[in-house]
């Protein structure tokens, strides 16, 4: 496929539309006019391979991102892969490995991920 047929696949009003989660801080921060982050880089980089304007779509939180996806809003959009996502997106491969923990007291009972996923125990 040659860069102009991908650029009129991903893009085909001609201007790429990027669905940026500002939720997220460690991959965008900023405000809806500047945003800023390696989800805003990464989008500029494709934009500029494929020689298109880019236009950012931004919200405050993933779900949003993803409706704006689906609904045709926008063209592309950073998520976590999730198995009921797969059946409306296409998933690249990742191109970031976010590791989380749960932070508690030292002596707390929660140690582990077993002690917190169990009945009756709720996080927030």
């Amino acid at each position: 496929m040659t860069t102009d047929a991908i650029a009129k696949d991903l893009a085909p009003e001609g201007v790429l539309r990027v669905s940026i989660n500002l939720g997220n801080p460690v991959l965008a921060q900023g405000t809806p006019d500047a945003p800023a982050g390696v989800t805003v880089d990464i989008a500029r980089e494709v934009a500029a391979r494929l020689d298109l304007p880019v236009e950012f779509l931004c919200f405050d939180a993933a779900r949003k991102s993803f409706e704006a996806m689906t609904s045709g809003q926008a063209d592309i959009c950073f998520l976590a892969i999730e198995p009921a996502r797969e059946a409306q997106v296409a998933f690249t491969a990742p191109y970031v490995v976010i590791e989380g923990v749960y932070a508690v007291p030292t002596d707390s009972e929660l140690a582990t991920v077993a002690d917190v996923d169990r009945e009756g125990v709720r996080i927030g």
